[in-house]
């Protein structure tokens, strides 16, 4: 279960240059889990990953019958908030904390390996390209990744900043479908809803108030991480 929730928190930041680029909105997506236990399979139930975006800003809602997740992440640092199972834990990382984090990781990830096609389809009613984009994992092992993205929506991960972005560092659109995984366990994500209304500044607020606050290396160390 651990290994589950650990790989949910990747998937959701996972959940985000031209200059006629859409810069705000949100995009809802479908979301599916392959590789659990059939118990575990129907305790999750229908899951959904909301992401929000205006200037480079992003905050990434996922939800199942088992927990609620949000991740806000700006250009100056981080705020995670976890509830599952009545446990609701929240991490806050600012940018000069998450620079130092990662310069000193022995885990750092190399920069993704993106292979642009020129494959186009259809999803949500926007026009997407498909790009290969290759990983290497923490076991040394790749990991190749179908993404389907849409070059009218800026990317606002495009740097690779926030836990788990990495796969998104130089993506030059907003991801609309990809899949991926850890271990035995696979996910898929599909936009199926689009809006590029305006978003108020107050969406990007996470407050931690009934939350009990953790650092990064507790919260991987309750996860069973190091």
């Amino acid at each position: 279960m651990k290994k589950l929730f650990s790989t949910l928190a990747v998937v959701a930041l996972t959940a985000l240059s031209l200059n006629a680029q859409i810069k705000e909105g949100y995009i809802l997506y479908d979301m599916k889990l392959e590789g659990l236990p059939p118990e575990q399979a129907a305790m999750m139930g229908d899951m959904e990953t909301k992401v929000y975006f205006k200037d480079g800003k992003s905050m990434t809602e996922m939800t199942s019958m088992m927990f609620t997740q949000q991740i806000s992440v700006d250009d100056k640092g981080m705020t995670m908030l976890m509830e599952q199972m009545g446990n609701k834990i929240a991490v806050k990382q600012t940018k000069e904390e998450m620079e130092k984090a990662e310069a000193k990781s022995k885990d750092k990830p190399a920069d993704p390996k993106i292979e642009y096609t020129e494959e186009v389809k259809t999803i949500a009613g926007y026009e997407c390209k498909k790009a290969n984009i290759t990983t290497v994992g923490k076991d040394k092992k790749e990991e190749k990744i179908e993404m389907w993205y849409c070059e009218k929506f800026e990317n606002p991960n495009k740097d690779g900043k926030g836990r788990g972005q990495n796969i998104m560092k130089g993506l030059k659109g907003m991801p609309f479908e990809y899949s991926g995984g850890q271990g035995g366990m696979k996910f898929k994500m599909v936009a199926k809803e689009v809006s590029v209304d305006p978003v108020s500044d107050t969406k990007f607020d996470l407050s931690t108030e009934g939350y009990k606050v953790m650092t990064m290396d507790e919260l991987k160390a309750m996860q069973g991480g190091k």
